[in-house]
């Protein structure tokens, strides 16, 4: 399924294309640009398939929901206004698909693959049961989330792409174009941001 829109397998292949500025790509792929359609495939199909990948989805499974993804990205193209990274919206997009994926009983066992599976996810560990604890953890995700998206560029990106998308440092450098030791800074100094933040509430 993944081939028949041109999606890489486990790492986006090499392109050419032209590097254009985020609002200018999703402005020609809105307008039909068919170039503009293929380098953003180029550019950003590899990332969306690691991160389904990395949340736990077995290999085919992570295809159908890259390919989900990139889907509903680009019929909410128009709509993209630009006060963040495309990487950082479709990272943030395909975690939640992955999320929402695996909800499935059924999909669950078909997408989580088999122990010794590079996919293969460890056993989440015991945070507490009943509405109560459920109800805390979404109250205290929802104010990280918060503080998180209320950080400057690009120490937001930076922060979702390393906890929301899971990526290493050297993935985020490579796909945000910064250098390992600026990522490790801005992790750091966002880190102490969003503490800073949610002492505060």
């Amino acid at each position: 399924m993944i081939a028949a829109v041109g999606l890489p397998q486990e790492a986006a292949a090499e392109t050419d294309a032209r590097e254009l500025p985020d609002q200018e790509l999703a402005r020609r792929c809105v307008a039909g640009d068919q170039r503009a359609h293929n380098d953003f495939v180029a550019r950003y199909a590899g990332l969306v398939f690691s991160v389904c990948r990395r949340r736990g989805l077995a290999h085919d499974a992570a295809e159908d929901v890259a390919q989900e993804v990139l889907i509903e990205a680009f019929q909410a193209l128009p709509r993209f206004r630009g006060d963040a990274r495309l990487s950082t919206w479709l990272f943030t997009l395909a975690a939640r698909h992955a999320a929402h994926y695996l909800r499935s009983p059924v999909r669950r066992q078909l997408a989580l693959g088999h122990p010794g599976d590079a996919g293969f996810p460890e056993p989440a560990p015991c945070v507490g049961h009943g509405l109560e604890a459920r109800t805390v953890e979404r109250d205290r995700q929802a104010r990280v989330r918060g503080a998180v998206e209320s950080l400057p560029e690009p120490a937001r990106s930076v922060l979702l792409a390393y906890y929301v998308a899971e990526l290493s440092v050297a993935e985020i450098a490579r796909e945000l174009r910064l250098a390992q030791g600026t990522v490790k800074s801005h992790l750091h100094r966002g880190r102490r941001a969003v503490r800073e933040k949610l002492e505060g509430l």
